[in-house]
């Protein structure tokens, strides 16, 4: 695996480690619990979002591999714990397996982003950060909710 990609993989897994480690101990309804504010997420919502962009970016976008991805379901079905154990071991695997095949080549290759179009390097730098931002999200749901207790 190239540098640049065994790099990527484990900020992707920071990531996880860090999202799953601020829904500890939290019961389904409260993984599914949104601020009472406009606007707002719940944790198992941002968390089903960091790892459908993920996979999408890097199964699909990157690897040429369809995942059948819906968004908006992300951000609006109910999910579970037992869930997203599942699926954050599915998205670890296949992304991983996906960046192992990235040689230095396919950096520089082109593919179309939702800010238009970008070489894969760049792109995943960007993907990193835009999970970061989602993380954040994350950590400060939690706070939220464990104040309201």
């Amino acid at each position: 695996m190239l540098a640049e990609a065994q790099a990527l993989v484990e900020q992707f897994e920071r990531i996880h480690a860090e999202i799953f480690k601020w829904s500890e101990g939290l019961t389904d309804d409260q993984i599914n619990w949104k601020p009472p504010v406009n606007d707002t997420n719940s944790i198992g919502n941002l968390m089903s979002h960091i790892l459908g962009a993920e996979m999408f970016s890097v199964v699909e976008r990157i690897g040429g591999h369809s995942i059948n991805r819906d968004r908006a379901a992300e951000f609006s079905d109910r999910v579970t714990r037992d869930w997203l154990v599942q699926r954050r071991s599915e998205v670890e695997k296949r992304v991983r397996e996906t960046l192992d095949k990235l040689t230095s080549a396919d950096l520089a290759r082109v593919v179309t982003t939702p800010n238009g179009e970008a070489p894969v390097g760049k792109f995943l730098l960007y993907l990193v950060s835009h999970l970061s931002g989602h993380m954040g999200q994350v950590i400060m749901t939690r706070k939220v909710l464990d104040a309201q207790n």
